[in-house]
């Protein structure tokens, strides 16, 4: 007999979990992952659905974690898709904490050159009204 399976008893959750002292580099996508404290996340890297990032560990600049896939505690990975490097030394180890607090002093030291958002809009608008044009 046929047997049904609704599609979400075969989902993962929809949820990224980020815990404390991670960075995540710019224009990374983190899609229903989950990374555990102390970690770094190179620039322009994709976590896939599932995957995990265990305490103290590195995934490079420009790595792809694909489905599923786990950096076990205290491990460098590399590349597309990432795979294992190297351990991690302990100095470099006691180092990630240190770096993620870094980061983000010099974030709030940055964050109020650039305005949320633009308001060229407003002076577009304006224009366009003086000139007749209404859209």
């Amino acid at each position: 007999m046929f047997q049904r399976t609704f599609a979400t008893e075969q989902c993962l959750p929809a949820e990224t979990l980020v815990d404390r002292y991670v960075t995540v580099g710019a224009y990374s996508l983190l899609r229903s992952c989950t990374i555990e404290p102390e970690c770094i996340i190179g620039q322009r890297s994709i976590l896939m659905e599932g995957s995990l990032v265990e305490t103290q560990s590195i995934l490079e600049v420009g790595s792809v974690l694909p489905l599923g896939r786990r950096i076990p505690t205290g491990e460098l990975w590399v590349g597309n898709p990432a795979k294992f490097v190297r351990t991690l030394t302990h100095e470099e180890i006691l180092e990630i904490p240190k770096l993620v607090v870094a980061i983000n002093y010099l974030s709030m030291d940055h964050d109020k050159e650039f305005i949320p958002y633009s308001t060229v809009y407003l002076e577009v608008e304006k224009f366009k009204k003086s000139l007749g044009i209404y859209v």
